[in-house]
């Protein structure tokens, strides 16, 4: 793994994008061997960090496995309908229709945000800060039927969901995830926004071009998107705990999570489980990933249990648009490339 690292830390445009003023960027590798981290600051040495980022929509990973271990321990199933989870839902055409599964698995036909999401923006740079309860159940309430089982991206359908589950169990979305999936796992920095971490351990953000900007901040209605913050260190404990051939406590809801429950591009071994997507290597095995970004975060997790390796990426830079688009940012260093670079080499060294 050092090796590797190390190669890839060396090609001059990714040093360009690490060495950026104010950019923090940390990477936890893990295989059967053991794992280590890599920081601007210790470059290559096997000690952890303790900043704490925005994980950004990697959150839909955990909202997901919230959803298995509640299914495991029978508080609900995937296919019940979310009108009989909501009173003022009942008659709802859309929600009578809507299976936990539709949002896990972004099958519900739901846009990317709620129809009456922006007139709740008072900061363009905090987007989700002021979407309540109420802004949830009349948005959901204005939904026709819409058709299922098509794939359609949707942080509208995650919020909805974490929202959902949360309510279900009287709890907090935030109380949720640290009770069920941050204690078992002993993610013990981690949690919904950053009011509950220690303010110096909190890494300021920044957009691409090196501006500050604010971190997002979430009620518990879209919360379930995007709103966990964590550290490297315990992001690796997460991936472990999908690579572990040991059963613990997690374990049938973990593979529950990674289990096919849609097929994306079938003919191409491409699909989505709960909240975590994947698609087959070519020699066989099953890459398994997610990304995620706010206006001053970026970060990559992906693993291969058929190889015993993980990877995590978080930075606390936001993206460049030019860096998504082809040809013109083909050379845009970014999160989600670094980690393709990196996840090939790894998972190719096994």
């Amino acid at each position: 793994m050092k090796s590797v690292l190390e190669d890839v830390m060396s090609q001059q445009r990714i040093q360009r994008w690490v060495n950026a003023p104010n950019h923090q960027l940390a990477i936890g590798l893990v295989n059967h061997s053991g794992r280590m981290v890599w920081t601007r600051e210790n470059g290559s040495e096997n000690d952890g960090s303790k900043s704490i980022y925005e994980i950004g929509s990697i959150t839909k990973t955990l909202t997901g496995l919230l959803l298995a271990i509640g299914e495991h321990n029978g508080k609900w199933h995937r296919s019940d309908l979310i009108s009989d989870y909501v009173p003022e839902w009942f008659a709802s055409p859309f929600a009578q229709q809507t299976t936990l599964l539709h949002l896990v698995t972004h099958t519900a036909g739901l846009p990317d945000v709620p129809g009456n999401f922006k007139s709740t923006i008072t900061d363009r740079l905090n987007p989700y800060a002021n979407y309540t309860e109420n802004h949830l159940i009349e948005a959901v309430l204005g939904e026709n039927r819409r058709t299922k089982n098509k794939f359609h991206y949707s942080n509208y359908g995650f919020g909805l969901l974490g929202w959902v589950l949360s309510k279900r169990l009287g709890q907090s979305l935030n109380d949720a995830l640290r009770e069920r999936i941050f204690k078992p796992l002993e993610m013990i920095n981690s949690g919904i926004g950053l009011k509950s971490q220690p303010s110096n351990r909190i890494l300021p953000v920044f957009n691409s071009k090196g501006k500050p900007v604010p971190h997002w901040d979430f009620l518990d209605t879209m919360a379930g998107a995007g709103a966990v913050c964590s550290t490297v260190s315990d992001m690796l404990n997460y991936i472990e705990a999908h690579l572990s051939l040991s059963d613990h406590p997690l374990t049938s809801a973990l593979t529950e999570c990674r289990k096919a429950h849609h097929a994306i591009f079938p003919g191409k071994g491409i699909g989505i489980g709960y909240g975590w997507m994947f698609f087959k290597e070519k020699d066989g095995s099953t890459t398994y990933w997610h990304n995620g970004a706010t206006y001053g975060s970026g970060s990559f997790a992906t693993f291969n249990r058929d190889k015993g390796t993980g990877l995590i990426i978080l930075s606390n830079y936001g993206l460049n648009i030019l860096s998504q688009l082809p040809l013109i940012g083909m050379r845009k260093m970014n999160v989600d490339k670094l980690a393709y670079v990196l996840a090939n080499k790894l998972f190719k060294e096994v």
